[in-house]
């Protein structure tokens, strides 16, 4: 297999991980409640529950959340492919600039399944409330706590990372020494596909404006990988590329 078709798969692949991943966003925390539907757990014990997602899940069964954790966990190896066909479109901006944004990539990819994963146990644990005699609540709003702690850090920590990774990739190419023109740089960087992403929520009535909302920052991956895979089809330029 070609260089040029090693790029075009993990292009290729990127764009399908962030299919998956979105579609685990939504089976995950792509349902609405309102407190009225669920007025035990979102109007009298709110404020004894951290976890903001709740409303998000409540609607949906178990093998739905289950789905939602663990579809995104499986496809984790497309985004990490896709994460090496990022740093490659930015290799003629300098080897070590691209092996930092492969490294922060690669790194905040294989942390992101445990912080996705994350939510189902909170969400199952205030879920079980409701089916249980109210002598169990307070040790069951415990530990819905406790997990919901333990999801902000492996939640933050690959979101950090991935931005970190992508704000580089994006000053790379404003650099104008990328595989990229300048002018991408309005579209490959952190916050624009986010935007994108969140126009669609605010667009579309429900429940596809919540399947965008819950999906947010992995739409704007796919739109990353789309962009980057059309205009690196035909490969780097061997000019461009930087010496090895």
């Amino acid at each position: 297999m070609t260089d040029r078709a090693v790029l075009r798969a993990a292009g290729i692949a990127g764009i399908l991980g962030a299919l998956l991943w979105s579609l685990g966003d939504v089976l995950l925390v792509g349902a609405h409640a309102m407190p009225a539907d669920y007025p035990l757990l979102l109007r009298d014990y709110a404020p004894r529950i951290p976890f903001k997602a709740l409303p998000w899940m409540l609607p949906s069964s178990e093998p739905r959340l289950a789905a939602g954790a663990l579809i995104p966990n499986i496809a984790i190896p497309l985004y990490l492919a896709g994460s090496w066909h990022l740093s490659r479109g930015v290799r003629p901006a300098g080897r070590w600039l691209s092996l930092a944004v492969l490294v922060l990539l690669i790194c905040g990819n294989a942390w992101s399944p445990l912080g996705h994963a994350a939510f189902y146990y909170p969400g199952m644990v205030y879920k079980t409330i409701m089916d249980v005699p109210v002598e169990a609540h307070p040790a069951l709003l415990s530990l819905g706590s406790r997990f919901n702690r333990i999801l902000l850090i492996a939640w933050l920590l690959p979101v950090l990372t991935l931005g970190c990774g992508m704000l580089l990739f994006a000053v790379a190419i404003a650099t104008g020494r990328s595989a990229y023109p300048r002018w991408t740089t309005l579209i490959l960087n952190p916050l624009s596909p986010l935007l994108i992403a969140a126009a669609g929520a605010l667009m579309f009535p429900a429940p596809v404006g919540g399947w965008f909302y819950a999906a947010v920052l992995n739409i704007g991956f796919l739109v990353i990988y789309a962009v980057s895979t059309i205009l690196l089809w035909n490969g780097v330029a061997p000019a461009a590329r930087a010496p090895r």
